[in-house]
Order: C-alpha cells, then structure tokens, then sequence
C-alpha cells in the first residue's frame, strides 16, 4: 500500500512539474546551438558558440525546469572559439568542447598549452569556476564523460604528431599525399584534465575509380561518441573509403560510409569496429552517413543518420523496411547494434519521398529511442504533429517496431539536439537558440514555439523594426485559416490588429495581422528603439505565456518561392522562371522583409498601411554572394531600394541589374541559376537563386 500511493505521488508530481515551454536562450548576437543536455532534476544545459561580426566565443547555459536561466557563461580568445559538444557529469559539472582559431584561449590546468586546433574545457556545476581549460590537438567534434568524470572525446585530424598510444594505431594519416588521408581519433581524457589516458586513430584506406583516383582526399572521421556505465567507449562514424580496420566477427567487415567502433575500458584494444552498410557505390558515393550515437546500460549502441542504401540492413518487423520510393530518395534511419557489435538487434528507415535526416538521438527511462533531424518529405509521419514544417521530433518503441511518437516542427525548433528528463519530458533545440520541452502523452500547450523571417529562413527568436514575421505555436489560431482584408478609410487601406479572434501583442500593443491559423501567424513588426520585446498571442479568450524576443537592427530575407528562387520579376514583366529566365545585363525585381529600413512614417507599418507611394529608402546593397565557382561576392548595381506600392509597408522592393558579362561558373544557355542576396550592413540574407540566360 504504501509502494501504490509513493508511486501516485510521483506521478501526481511528475505531472505537475513536465510544463512544457519554449525559449529563446539568446540576444541580439548571432548563436548557434551544438548541444543540449538534462540533468536528473530536469535541468537543461545549452552549449554552443555566440558570434559577435566574424569572431565567436563560447556559451554555456542552465535552464531550469520552466526555462527560466540558472546561469549564463561565456569564454573566448582572440580568434574563432567554436564548440560542438556539451556533456555534464554527476556532480553538475559542465565540458565543451570544439574547435579554436585563438592564439590566446584562456587556459587553465592545461596538459596542452601549445594553440589548438581544439580545446577542451570544464566549468564547475555553477559554472563561476573554470576547473579545467586546455587546447587539444585537433579539433574535436564530440565528447562524452564517464561516472568518474574522465571525458572521451572524438574528431578526425591529419597530423603526423597527433599522440596516438602503441596498439591503438590503426592506419597512418598522411597531409602531404595526394590525395590527403584523415583518420579518426577517439581519446580519453584523465578526470583531472592533466593528460591524455589513451588515444586511438582509425584511418581507412584509399578509394579508387577506375584508373584514377576520384577523391579530393581520403577521409575517416569520428562524428559522435558514447560511453556505457562499464567504461567503454562507443564511436560513431563516416569514411569514404572501403577499407577500414574491422573486426573479425563483426556484423560487415567490408563496405562504406557510416561505421561503429568500440574502445575497451582499459583502451588497449578495439572491442569491435563494423560498417553499418554494405553498399559500394561508384565514383565513392558514400550511402550511409552517422550523425549521432547513444548507448545503453547493457552495451547496445543506437545510431542515427541518413542513408540512400536499398541494402541498408533493416530488419524485419521494424517500424519501417524499406527505402521510400522517390527521386534520389534519402531517408532517416535508426539502428540498434549488439554489444559485441556483430549484429543489428533492429534497424529501421526512416522517412518518405523527399530528404529525411536524423541528426540527434537519445534513450529514455523506459527504453524509447528519441530522434530529432529534419525532412522535406510530404508523407514524413505525423501524427502528432500540429506543424508541417521541415523539422521532426520522433519517437521509436524499444523494438524499433513502433512510433510511439512522430511530430514536424517549424524549421529550425527542434533538429539540432535531443534530451529527456526523469518526467517524461522531451527536450529539444533548434541551431539558432530556441530550447523546448514536449510532453508526448499530453495535448501540446498553446505557446509562441519560434518566429522567422516570413520571407524566408528558420525560426529563432528575433525580430526586426518593420519586419513581416511569421510566429509558429500549436493552437494559436483557428482551425480554418484567416486572411486578413485591409480595411479601408479616408487615409488608406489598413491591416488589422485583430482577425478571427487573434491578436498578437508586442510590448503590450497589437500589432497588424495577415494570415492567421491553427500553427501559424503572419504579422508585421511594430517596435523599435528597443532590445527585447514580449510576444503574447490572445485567441478567443486564451493568452500564451510571453515569449521575450530580441530586436536586432536588420534582419533581410528575400521573398522566395517553395524551390527556393527568387520571387523575382523580369525587366520584361514575366515572372523570372526556367521558362522565363532574366537575360545578362537586364533589370530584375525582388521584394524583401526584415531590412529595417524607416518607411515614409513609422505609424504605417504599425497600423499595417498598404504603400500607394514609391519611395527610396537607401537601405539595401545586392550581391551574389561567394559559392563553389565564385570565391568573392560580387557587387550588383542596385537601381532602386525602397517602398513597394500596393503592398504593405514593411516590404521593400529592390531593382538591380544583372551582370553583363559570363558569371563565373554557369554557362549553360537556358535554366541556369545565379545566387543573389541581400545585404543591410553586416546582415546578409539566405541567397535565393534567380532565372538567367546568356
């Protein structure tokens, strides 16, 4: 009796205490997100980097269990100080680790004071003390920390001086060859950060087409890496070559792409290193790529990642076996391997007809896989999903049998980390500094879930005066979805600040709306003069909770149409299409949000005026920015930036002229495509492409 009621009082607690909530961890800077982490009280530790102009440093934060900030540190040389990976251990205490461009990284305790490439790094729990601070020899792409606090970590490097312990050589690499060959590391690092324990190095060998070689370098990296209670170390990763040091008795000795490798707890001997996928395609095609590892206590190590294999080892009765039919079909997979790595207790694919991904994965209490990744397929599964953007949180029963969970995100919300807590709770991240929590048995909870450009670009959270935004959250609106129509008076035509029983208010004051519907509001941006701004959304008589918002000066996207072109007008007043490509040295028109140009009068974007006047605003520059055959940017003569009319205020219209010349790189006569982007001071946009033809 007494086991029953302790047992309805936890859930009674964990009930009470699995909120969900959406966050922006960030500011006006620029932040990316590598990884996030939670602890057994339901904390969330955030890691990545902040990036002021073209320098970044390192962030770590602390969330508590209702997003509110615990603490907030920073740490930085004088170059590029780039982390890829966060872990905590028992004791709370925070690693990162990554790659550094700083001559000057602020060390600690370091067993490498010589500079970079990479740097580990340990925090104290409250993060007010740097325990540990050391560069390393090559930059590191994951890490992991054992019960005792020593940290495993993983990369790939080209030095001949990497340090690399007799035994656990496997392959030499080489810089100098042609092509360069890279090889894997995988080290263990002592609890008090003094020196290296171990440190292996798995390099395959060549790859070759025909008579020649096909490889601009021949390279084995290590992507992820995990530990399981006993010590032992799990890496996973990808090679280009068909020839890596496997294990004999493994589940395939031979093939490409992705692998797994296994380092025993003495870090004497590889346990066992396997390819995931058999295919061999021509010209070194990789079909299989890893992403992400995590491992259980008995030793079974479950990866993610992406795969165009037909002959990628699902297995029968898992939740999905066979390779979805599309045009250079790319899915999702998961795959559970055996601790002794010589076979798949389940794999499953993962996705539909278009691009799918999975880039993060973790375990919960009961045994469920937890993927997040991001897709462009239209048929990828969501069933409880209110979005259907390119984003996805999915869960897999502890068979791989069945989706005990499947949701799309707004792009952006949830593809770059994944975490669970005690209660249940799924913590998610986006790159750019949205961190959520989902709770998968529960209707989700109304809310501001991120906003974006509503030209273009992932959701984050952050705006800019006079910005056309657009906010994603489940349930902000009504299930059939609302157009505004402007209202007409004596002084022109106006947008509402109310539609369909929605009102967004921003600071407080409603701001003018254009499309509202169940996940998503389309509005205009009314502040300025400020650095953060609460956004509350009101419908028919419910409030989200605010969600604070950074006010950045620009923020430039170009209205772009689903394949990514311009929405572009030709000089000629055709559409800008395959079929009607703008001609070199012609006039072309593009429309962009989010440029912070001041209008004819600021009252106009806030009471959503629609322009009746053409009017230079002097904000916009246009370039084709560098890409694979173009190194530079190359300027384009902007003929005019301004006011649009018959469109709302807010947007502006820019008029630049093609080059007159061959583009650098594109030389086919019809349906060629250039690059174009916007450019508003330090702030350059997505590039959307543009129809051409010589």
């Amino acid at each position: 009796m007494r086991t029953i009621l302790f047992v309805a009082l936890f859930n009674m607690l964990c009930a009470v205490s699995a909120a969900e909530y959406t966050t922006y961890i960030g500011d006006t800077a620029d932040y990316h997100v590598a990884r996030i982490r939670t602890d057994s009280a339901g904390n969330t530790y955030v890691g990545g980097s902040r990036a002021f102009g073209s320098l970044s440093e390192i962030f770590v934060k602390k969330l508590d269990p209702t997003g509110q900030t615990i603490f907030f540190a920073t740490l930085n040389g004088q170059g590029n100080d780039v982390p890829n990976d966060l872990a905590i251990d028992s004791a709370g205490n925070v690693y990162v680790a990554g790659g550094t461009s700083s001559p000057n990284f602020p060390l600690h305790n370091a067993f490498q004071s010589s500079p970079g490439p990479g740097f580990l790094v340990k925090f104290s729990a409250d993060a007010s003390d740097l325990i540990y601070s050391s560069y390393f020899p090559a930059a590191i792409n994951a890490l992991d920390v054992d019960a005792s606090g020593n940290v495993y970590v993983t990369g790939t490097t080209d030095s001949v001086q990497f340090p690399v312990t007799p035994g656990l050589s496997f392959g030499s690499v080489s810089p100098w060859s042609i092509p360069p060959v890279f090889g894997a590391f995988i080290a263990k690092i002592a609890a008090a950060g003094d020196h290296i324990v171990y440190s292996a190095l798995i390099v395959g060998e060549g790859w070759f087409c025909g008579t020649q070689e096909c490889l601009p370098n021949i390279y084995t990296t290590g992507a992820a890496i995990a530990m399981d209670p006993g010590g032992n170390a799990y890496l996973a990763g990808n090679t280009n070559t068909a020839a890596l040091p496997t294990t004999p008795g493994a589940l395939l000795t031979q093939g490409t792409g992705a692998f797994v490798a296994k380092v025993n707890a003495a870090g004497t001997a590889l346990s066992y290193c396997t390819f995931i996928g058999p295919t061999e395609y021509p010209f070194a095609q990789v079909a299989n790529t890893a992403y992400a590892i995590a491992v259980d206590a008995a030793g079974n190590a479950y990866v993610a990642g992406s795969t165009s294999d037909p002959k990628f080892p699902a297995t029968a009765g898992a939740y999905q076996t066979t390779l979805a039919a599309g045009v250079n079909p790319l899915n999702a997979f998961v795959a559970k391997l055996s601790p002794s790595g010589s076979s798949v207790v389940w794999a499953t694919y993962l996705g539909g007809k278009g691009a799918d991904s999975a880039d993060a994965i973790t375990l919960d209490a009961s045994g469920n896989v937890w993927v997040a990744g991001a897709t462009t397929s239209p048929d990828f599964p969501n069933a409880q999903g209110w979005s259907h953007g390119g984003d996805f949180l999915v869960g897999l029963d502890p068979t791989g049998s069945t989706l005990t969970y499947a949701a799309r995100y707004p792009n952006g919300t949830v593809s770059q980390s994944v975490s669970t807590d005690y209660s249940g709770l799924v913590h998610v991240a986006g790159p750019t500094g949205l961190v959520s929590t989902v709770a998968p048995e529960q209707p989700p909870t109304m809310r501001v879930f991120g906003i974006a450009n509503a030209a273009a670009g992932p959701a984050g959270g952050r705006v800019a005066p006079m910005e056309v935004i657009s906010l994603y959250g489940p349930h902000i609106g009504p299930a059939t979805p609302a157009t505004a129509i402007p209202n007409n008076s004596v002084y022109g035509q106006f947008f509402p600040n109310e539609l369909a029983g929605v009102q967004v208010l921003m600071g407080g004051a409603a701001v003018p709306l254009l499309y509202v519907s169940d996940s998503q509001i389309n509005a205009i941006v009314g502040t300025e003069g400020v650095e953060s701004v609460n956004v509350r959304i009101s419908f028919n008589g419910k409030t989200s909770p605010d969600f604070l918002a950074a006010v950045i000066p620009a923020d430039p996207e170009i209205f772009q149409n689903p394949d990514g072109s311009a929405a572009a007008v030709n000089q000629d007043g055709s559409i800008n299409s395959p079929t009607h490509p703008a001609k070199l040295g012609s006039i072309v028109s593009i429309w962009a949000s989010g440029t912070g140009a001041p209008p004819v009068s600021f009252q106009d974007i806030q009471e959503g005026k629609i322009v009746t006047v053409a009017e230079s605003l002097y904000c916009c520059a246009v370039e084709i920015p560098p890409y694979l055959y173009n190194p530079a940017d190359v300027p384009l003569n902007v003929l005019y930036d301004g006011t649009s009319p018959g469109i709302v205020a807010g947007v502006v219209q820019i008029n630049f002229q093609l080059p007159t010349g061959q583009i650098t790189g594109i030389n086919q006569p019809n349906g060629a495509t250039v690059p174009v982007a916007v450019r508003v001071g330090d702030r350059l946009s997505a590039a959307a492409q543009v129809y051409i033809a010589y």
